[in-house]
């Protein structure tokens, strides 16, 4: 610092010090002497030469002058100020720390909170002051000061006019410099845990989050580091997140550079905790912009996207879209695949002090890191990704889809111990997340083979879902002291459980890839055809089961009447909740059942789930498993006369959106109509009463299982459960049960689940008359069915639409490609056919008006008639060559044909005037002769393309508006229809296009407007009134549409506009033109007959 610097000199200096000291005090002392000098009313003086005074009066005399003279005194101190003082950071160790205060008060109270001062003097101006306070709110000391003295709410104020003015004009250039100031001032008084709710207080986070729409990357990164430092704050991030903020940092994370992406997403990040925050992403569709930021390769943003998704996760809609959108897949390729990644050391600090010295260009942002650092970043996101992959287990389906994609080998890759001071980190969260996966119990068979006794039974400890990292610390330090040996033994467990590793074995042409579970009588294998690539299911069942009999030829029997059944099962059954079968073979002293590989869980995956997290099955979604188990027991009932006979939770799979398939008909068994069976099989606790009396029974066994399985989805407990055999048998035979609590499930449940357990089966109702009991349930089941498949045609026949479209058009291209060298050469040929034509045309025409000249005596009519002979077949040779051209619908050959068809017609109209001398002049034709039109029949032509700019305009009017206060979904909707105009690849025809069916209000479809889900409910509540949707019964499945047509997006413009005064702007400004004379009267060149308006429409 320069004065620590001048006093450790020698002493034979010190009067040039003093003299130093005291010209800076002299320097000071005449700042703070001007700065409380009264402000006079004409002090308007600019620096830059300009003259700003929005005074009825003008300064004249010595008065004006002298106030000139004051400003521009005043304007050279103070940017001497900022010029001395630029480098001080800690102004109360200085020996003028009492003037620099006085500095600061005198700037806020008489320049900052005078108003007059503010209005009337030059932004230049304004701008050394601002200056000036961004360098004293260096000072921790200065901030309090600075607050004490009102000085956030004065600049808060200004700002905020500063900012409309500048969002409204343009985005000026000066108005940059001085928010860019203002935004660096609130980011360090923001940057202290207790000075936060200052900035709350004075309303300026909400001018920052208004800052966020402007497109100058100096104001937007000065915005957003001044609240990334107030959302440190649980208070602050609370009140940001009250504000429409997540659409405008979506657009920032889509479209901007590269800083202000990594700073977006890291205020993203601290403000996802506010459920509103969460919410608005949502509604936003930000989880698919936030899945493309996946592909980044800077450490710092991945890292904040990572720990954004982790938030996200924990809501079961967000869970299942990330799904959807491929998120698993791109989550453990970060934690699997090695890339080449980038970072840097910039901090919040760093990065504003640079952005508000305009010095943000050349702050190096991609500096590389040493790669001891490089390593602790990645493993930094290594660790976030884990936390996301956690997150996204709770969700069964999603758990199942990490597997299936080998994330417990990727992970499990993770726990061996690691280098630097992250490394055991990053082992407690890999973890985690395998505990969560082993607390799925199909998944746990997995684990056996993964860990050694020991280290197996500390994972069991931990327990189920436990999210505290603290609790894995065990685990990690357990295996750090692993010995070589173990290590090795670990890795090699690693590598057994690689679903990418070769076959287990190969059976018959089928590979074995994966064990999927095990059952009564044998196990299921995911295989894959050995010279295919679709994934099957192969369940190998062991004939030594004493269920087939007891020696060789009671097996050999019963296995021929299993294969003979399952080929009429293959043979006969085609059901979509019924499991499909393709082959059946023996080899050795086992039986092997090829069938289609469903990908999902057993039901009873989903109960040991559900209990081990204390939560339920509710009421729609057990209506919506037991109504497809209805449909599919009827199908075999009564159309197969079929009884599955082994219908349990563990024969049935639930897939996406719980679409169930009913599998194992091993034990089915084909009846005749009316005859009963008598063989005792199947599970027991879903046995019906006469199979464990062993007397005969018939397809209502069936409905007995799916009874006992309705129970056990309201329950998660089988209705009949106990340890002896014989108190269960008599507990099934007695249908005695623990009844179901009251108020969770409706009584039309519990009556079912009674009806169907009643122990007489004459008084058992079959599947039929279960599914006539829940009748209406059953049709608004259907009502939904059919609207689904309804909107899939819709989406189907664009889709062919399309895709013929761009067929057509890259057939058409290809064809153009290679047919121009031969049309073009065509053309050209003709062109010069037609050449000649036309000069054999002016040739004669030239010799029939030197024939006139010596008197030959010719009929004007024969004249013309001969010229329009001449002039029709050149007509027709230019139309032969427009059909030519035309129909290759090339640029080339359009080019080609243009030129000379001008200069043919230069030729002819440059001979006509030679010869129009000779020629006989044509009669005048009497005044009657004329066309005549009614005056009451003329109206004004509409331009077209009037009307095209008109719509234009209105659409860029409102995506240019002012952010809203809150989420605006109609806005949005119009929004992103603007973007599909002028998308990369768009074309102005396609432009014209569109415009034209929102102007005629086409029915039709827009495409790309909107994929979530409930987009429909929320742009109709900002409507004045719902838009006309065709009666859809009481089923209430309106937002099942899946588009928007273009008259409902015609009506969401006007509505907007409407909203906005867009009319009432425009009836004005078109009056006052009226009044000054400018508008244009109407013209007889502007109007036309009906008639013909008609005739041109038609």
């Amino acid at each position: 610092m320069p004065y620590m610097e001048k006093t450790s000199r020698r002493t034979d200096k010190a009067p040039t010090i003093s003299k130093g000291n005291d010209k800076e005090l002299h320097a000071l002392r005449r700042l703070l002497s001007m700065l409380n000098t009264p402000i006079c009313k004409t002090q308007n003086h600019s620096k830059g030469g300009k003259t700003e005074s929005h005074l009825h009066h003008r300064p004249t005399g010595d008065r004006g002058g002298k106030s000139i003279k004051c400003a521009r005194t005043e304007d050279t101190e103070l940017e001497s100020f900022s010029l001395t003082y630029r480098d001080q950071r800690h102004f109360s160790r200085h020996p003028h720390d009492k003037i620099f205060q006085c500095i600061l008060t005198a700037l806020i109270r008489n320049r900052l909170n005078c108003r007059e001062w503010l209005d009337h003097t030059h932004p230049d101006n304004i701008l050394r002051v601002l200056i000036c306070l961004r360098l004293l709110i260096r000072e921790p000391h200065y901030q309090r000061v600075f607050h004490e003295l009102q000085g956030s709410w004065h600049l808060s104020r200004y700002m905020d006019s500063v900012s409309d003015c500048y969002l409204d004009a343009g985005e000026q250039t000066l108005g940059v410099e001085h928010l860019v100031t203002m935004t660096y001032v609130f980011q360090k008084i923001a940057a202290k845990e207790d000075q936060r709710k200052w900035v709350i207080e004075c309303g300026a986070h909400k001018i920052l989050v208004k800052l966020l729409t402007t497109k100058d990357s100096s104001v937007l990164l000065g915005a957003l580091l001044a609240l990334t430092s107030l959302a440190e704050s649980v208070e602050c991030k609370e009140k940001i997140g009250e504000l429409c903020i997540v659409e405008n940092l979506l657009v920032i994370l889509q479209e901007y550079d590269l800083l202000s992406k990594r700073t977006c997403a890291e205020l993203l990040r601290l403000l996802c905790p506010v459920r509103r925050v969460r919410e608005q992403l949502k509604a936003c569709e930000g989880v698919p912009v936030l899945l493309s930021l996946l592909h980044a390769d800077h450490l710092e943003l991945l890292w904040s996207v990572a720990w954004v998704l982790v938030q996200l996760c924990q809501d079961p809609d967000a869970n299942a879209e990330i799904r959807a959108w491929g998120g698993v897949q791109q989550l453990l390729r970060i934690l699997h695949v090695e890339r080449a990644y980038v970072s840097d050391r910039a901090s919040i600090e760093t990065l504003s002090s640079a952005n508000a010295a305009r010095r943000i260009q050349r702050q190096h942002l991609s500096e590389e890191l040493s790669p001891q650092e490089t390593a602790e970043n990645i493993m930094a996101l290594q660790a976030a990704c884990c936390a996301a992959v956690t997150e996204l287990v709770l969700d069964d389906a999603t758990a199942h889809h990490i597997v299936q994609e080998n994330g417990i080998y990727i992970i499990a890759k993770l726990i061996l111990p690691q280098a630097g001071p992250k490394g055991p980190s990053l082992q407690c969260y890999a973890f985690r997340t395998l505990r969560f996966l082993f607390s799925i119990e199909r998944n746990r068979h997995l684990f056996k083979k993964l860990f050694p006794s020991d280290l197996f039974e500390m994972f069991i400890d931990v327990g189920h879902y436990i999210r505290d990292i603290a609790a894995y610390e065990p685990l990690q330090e357990k295996v750090s002291v692993f010995s070589s040996k173990e290590l090795n033994e670990l890795k090699e467990s690693i590598e057994i459980v690689n679903q990418n590793r070769p076959p287990l074995k190969v059976i018959n042409g089928y590979a074995i890839l994966d064990h999927l579970g095990s059952g009564a009588f044998g196990s299921v294998f995911k295989v894959r055809k050995q010279n295919g690539q679709n994934l099957l299911a192969l369940k190998e069942v062991n004939l030594h089961n004493p269920a087939f009999g007891k020696d060789k030829k009671a097996r050999d029997s019963s296995v021929e009447k299993i294969v003979s059944e399952l080929t009429i099962v293959k043979e006969q059954m085609n059901h979509p909740n019924i499991v499909k079968y393709i082959k059946t073979f023996l080899e050795g002293d086992r039986m092997y059942i090829v069938m289609e590989l469903i990908e999902g869980l057993p039901l009873s995956d989903h109960f040991t789930s559900l209990k081990e997290k204390q939560q339920q099955f509710t009421e729609d979604r057990v209506w919506n498993v037991f109504i497809q188990l209805c449909l599919a027991l009827r199908y075999l009932h009564k159309e197969k006369r079929i009884v599955h006979r082994d219908l349990s939770p563990n024969n049935i799979m639930l897939g996406e959106k719980d679409k169930v398939t009913i599998t194992d008909f091993g034990l089915a068994k084909q009846k005749q109509e009316n005859s009963k069976l008598m063989s005792v099989v199947g599970t027991i606790l879903y046995s019906c009463p006469e199979i464990v009396k062993s007397e005969p029974y018939g397809e209502k066994a069936d409905v007995w299982a799916v009874g006992c399985i309705l129970y056990h989805m309201v329950t998660l407990q089988p209705p009949f459960y106990s340890t002896n055999m014989l108190s269960l048998a008599t507990k099934i035979v007695e249908a005695v049960y623990e009844p179901i609590e009251e108020g969770v499930f409706s009584e039309r449940v519990k009556d079912l689940i009674k009806w169907c357990l009643t122990p007489d089966p004459d008084s058992r109702p079959n599947i039929v008359e279960v599914s006539a009991r829940i009748s209406d349930v059953l049709m608004k089941f259907m009502d939904n069915l059919c609207a689904s498949h309804q909107a899939l045609e819709r989406r189907s026949e664009r889709d062919r639409k399309r895709a013929q479209k761009y067929f057509l058009e890259s057939n058409q291209a290809r064809l153009g490609h290679w047919m121009a060298p031969i049309s073009q050469g065509k053309i050209i040929k003709e062109n010069e056919e037609a050449c000649s034509e036309a000069g054999s045309v002016s040739i004669q025409h030239s010799s029939q008006c030197s024939s006139q000249a010596e008197g030959d005596s010719q009929p004007s009519s024969e004249y013309s008639s001969q010229a329009e002979v001449k002039q029709e077949h050149q007509a027709n040779s230019f139309e032969k060559h427009s059909r030519t051209a035309s129909s290759s619908a090339t640029e080339l050959r359009k080019k080609s044909f243009r030129p000379t068809e001008c200069s043919v017609s230069l030729s002819l109209s440059e001979r006509t005037p030679a010869c129009r001398d000779f020629l006989p002049q044509p009669k005048s034709r009497p005044a009657t002769a004329g066309i005549f039109v009614s005056q009451r029949k003329l109206r004004q032509i509409e331009d077209p393309v009037q009307r095209l700019v008109g719509l234009l305009h209105k659409i860029i009017y409102i995506c240019q508006l002012p952010p809203a206060q809150h989420y605006n979904h109609r806005r949005r909707t119009i929004e992103r229809f603007k973007k599909s105009l002028f998308h990369q690849g768009s074309n102005p025809y396609s432009l014209k296009v569109e415009l034209n069916k929102v102007l005629q209000g086409s029915s039709d479809l827009v495409e790309s407007v909107s994929s979530c889900r409930d987009w429909w409910s929320q742009v109709q509540s900002f409507g004045r009134e719902p838009f006309s949707t065709e009666p859809r019964g009481e089923s209430g499945y309106a937002g099942l549409q899946d588009g928007i047509t273009y008259e409902q997006l015609q009506t969401l413009i006007e509505d907007e506009l409407e909203e906005n005064g867009y009319h009432s702007r425009t009836a004005s400004r078109s009056d006052q033109e009226a009044m000054r004379g400018n508008q244009r009267p109407y013209s007889p060149s502007t109007l036309v007959s009906s008639e013909a308006c008609d005739n041109k429409a038609t």
